[in-house]
């Protein structure tokens, strides 16, 4: 048999037939999350009533918890022996064994530890991501606010932002498309994921969209300041400023027919800045009509590839 938790709750037995799980009274659905949020270990009976009623703990809970495995047992493996039950009985308390019964969040949890182990970029991890994607494709008990099915949402929504991320930066090379959809959604998983804005950057960025990759980082800046208080980081920082150079294009001065004449008036001025140590920027102020253009034009004629022109918006 197969048990399904991620999305709605579905079972379906050894020969395929799926079975009316959600049929079954509530509490005995949540018996049945809790020991597959927790599955292989074992559940004392006290702790399975902490998690299903929490303060408001019946007086009879142990002889509801039985009944409700009881149930579990007769609903979901009819005319199983109790010996054979997927809900093993040990040490006074329950667990749900893997070995008996398929359990999708347990696969999910299998696919992040083996792929977490193996190379960044690796055919069989991007697999492994894959199916992490393909089995979270809905949140996990979807019907349940408890502490315990939290704690599983959260654990399948860092599973899933992972498994996004790293098949989103294969696929930046190749297909940019995609490894922008794919950033889209881990952003939409969480909002604060840097590396997914990256990815959104240099993929727009890729696809020739420059005022897109633009956007993305201000939607990053954005988002960290208004919400945690903080700037973006030095790496995110850099691409920012990388794509930004790319606005920058060399000044192309055709060659004159004859000997140029001497720049008049600025030939002074000209000489300084082409004898001084090279530097990244260098900032001509002056007022309007003052000839600003005009001299760099001329650096760029006499020392072409280290002038360039762009704008500054303030």
């Amino acid at each position: 048999m197969r048990i399904r938790v991620l999305g709605r709750l579905a079972v379906v037995d050894g020969e395929g037939r799926r079975l009316d799980a959600e049929a079954l009274p509530r509490r005995a659905r949540q018996v049945l999350g809790v020991l597959a949020a927790r599955h292989d270990r074992i559940q004392s009976k006290d702790a399975l009533a902490d998690a299903i009623w929490g303060d408001d703990l019946p007086g009879n809970h142990v002889a509801a918890l039985e009944q409700y495995v009881s149930l579990l047992r007769r609903s979901l493996q009819p005319g199983a022996r109790t010996a054979d039950s997927f809900i093993v009985t040990r040490h006074g308390g329950y667990l749900l064994c893997t070995e008996r019964a398929g359990l999708d969040l347990a696969e999910l949890r299998n696919c992040v530890r083996v792929g977490d182990d193996l190379p960044a970029g690796s055919p069989e991890r991007l697999r492994l991501r894959q199916r992490v994607l393909d089995l979270a494709a809905d949140p996990p008990f979807e019907d349940e606010d408890g502490d315990w099915a939290a704690a599983v949402w959260l654990e399948v929504r860092e599973a899933t932002r992972t498994a996004l991320l790293d098949v989103a930066e294969a696929a930046l090379p190749r297909v940019p498309e995609r490894a922008l959809r794919l950033a889209r959604q881990a952003i939409d998983v969480d909002g604060y994921a840097e590396p997914a804005y990256r990815v959104a950057m240099r993929a727009t960025a890729a696809l020739g969209r420059l005022d897109d990759a633009l956007r993305w980082y201000e939607r990053c800046r954005e988002t960290l300041a208004d919400e945690l208080g903080i700037a973006p980081s030095e790496e995110t920082s850099a691409l920012h400023r990388s794509l930004l150079s790319t606005r920058i294009r060399p000044l192309t001065v055709a060659p004159a027919a004859d000997p140029p004449p001497s720049f008049v008036g600025r030939d002074a001025e000209v000489e300084l800045i082409l004898a001084a140590v090279p530097t990244r920027t260098l900032h001509l102020v002056g007022p309007p009509g003052a000839g600003k253009t005009a001299l760099l034009g001329e650096l760029a004629r006499r020392a072409p590839g280290r002038v360039g022109i762009g704008s500054a918006a303030g």
